[in-house]
């Protein structure tokens, strides 16, 4: 490989939410792990061990009650702060051994290894030291699979964490083990294209890579012909650049009860309306645009006309990130969808169109002195939020409780991000 050519990295966490619960409880190592979603509806995430005991993905809690109360597998519910802040660590040592790094997902990143000299032999040992320093710097293991272009770095993560040992492979354009990987297998070929792959006979990454460009042109447009040319080696996607700024956000949960009172609804968008202004103030953006949805519970729906979801968006007077200005038109968009006896099992908020917060722009009739008093409590509540606690200030329209309710029977401690969490030794 010559000085100048340039290879992608995936570095993928390995399961990764079960390797956060194990980090903290070692004993866990080869036991059967299972991660619930909100509410612990359903599983979103197993150990290899929970895979080879074929408990499927989704599958609800109330079908694996019997090997849970069995001991044979241990149940978490979803600690999203934890996995967060355990993501953020592995980012952080992926950036000081790499300068351009693409956060992906939670659990992966896309690398750009430019580095003088380098070959294959000097890459492979590059990226055993990085598998090194994230498992002792973070505890958390992860795999790599390098190649000349992101789609092939993402095969070779998979060879890295299905075929070997150590964790690291690399792929190049026409190897051999390219006609042994089934075609769903390679990055954008979904269920909708892996059918009509399959009818005409291509169910490897190889066949894939040696189509007709004219036919997959006709067939799955520019997205299709830039993927078979990854495959072949062109570069056809580089690294993302970081996202300056969100053009939307949202706050939603399902209800551990459904809820029909109209007031508890209310109740419940102050607490969403609360946590959307602090995503808000964290990004420095404004809204200018406020949705509201509500979710009836599809089973328990006593409309004749049978709708379940309830939506309505207004345009505010002025880009806001307050926290008091959210909850009054939150609550104003829930009184006019809510109805009383209608049980309701979930419910959000979106922010829209967003803008920097220091540049939102005013109107004739805002007044200015009570805008700058109202970043000042932001600026407040904020600070002594992060230092004791969210939900220590609160606004009275969130009630005595200021914790989103949620079920999470199985729920880890925030071993990383509170002093109560602490592991004491």
């Amino acid at each position: 490989m010559s000085q100048k050519s340039v290879r992608f990295a995936l570095v993928d966490c390995n399961n990764f939410y079960a390797s956060c619960e194990r980090l903290f409880q070692p004993a866990l190592a080869r036991t059967p792990i299972v991660v619930l979603s909100n509410n612990d509806g359903c599983v979103v995430a197993r150990s290899n061990e929970a895979k080879a005991l074929g408990i499927p993905m989704g599958i609800p809690l109330f079908k694996i009650r019997s090997l849970i109360r069995s001991g044979k597998v241990k149940v978490f519910s979803s600690n999203y702060t934890l996995y967060g802040d355990l993501s953020r660590r592995v980012m952080e040592v992926l950036s000081r051994h790499c300068a351009e790094v693409e956060i992906y997902s939670i659990d992966e990143a896309f690398l750009r290894l430019n580095f003088f000299g380098q070959t294959d032999a000097s890459l492979t040992d590059w990226a055993t030291e990085v598998r090194t320093r994230v498992g002792r710097g973070v505890g958390i293991p992860v795999s790599v699979g390098m190649a000349p272009t992101k789609t092939l770095a993402k095969l070779a993560n998979h060879l890295a964490k299905k075929r070997t040992v150590t964790g690291v492979a690399t792929l190049n354009p026409g190897d051999p083990v390219m006609a042994e990987l089934p075609v769903d297998e390679v990055w954008g070929v979904g269920r909708a294209y892996h059918e009509r792959l399959t009818r005409v006979g291509i169910t490897t990454a190889a066949q894939l890579a040696a189509a007709d460009l004219a036919w997959i042109r006709r067939s799955f447009g520019v997205v299709g012909v830039r993927l078979v040319r990854e495959l072949r080696g062109e570069v056809c996607l580089e690294l993302e650049p970081p996202l300056n700024g969100r053009k939307n956000t949202m706050v939603s949960r399902s209800f551990p009860k459904d809820i029909s009172d109209p007031a508890e609804l209310e109740r419940r968008l102050a607490l969403y309306a609360t946590r959307l202004g602090e995503k808000l103030r964290q990004y420095d953006q404004a809204a200018r645009m406020l949705s509201v949805f509500l979710w009836v519970n599809r089973f328990r729906n006593p409309r004749p006309d049978g709708r379940l979801c309830f939506t309505r968006a207004i345009e505010l007077p002025v880009a806001t990130n307050h926290t008091n200005e959210l909850i009054h038109h939150a609550k104003l968009i829930g009184r006019s969808l809510a109805e009383a006896g209608t049980p309701y099992k979930k419910a959000g908020i979106m922010a829209g169109e967003l803008v920097p917060a220091a540049t939102r722009q005013g109107s004739l009739f805002t007044n200015r002195a009570a805008d700058l008093r109202n970043d000042e409590i932001m600026r407040v509540m904020d600070a002594i939020n992060a230092a004791d606690g969210r939900g220590t200030v609160s606004f009275a329209s969130c009630g005595t409780s200021t914790a989103i309710p949620l079920r999470r029977e199985f729920r880890s401690s925030d071993y990383t991000t509170c002093w109560k969490g602490i592991l004491g030794v």
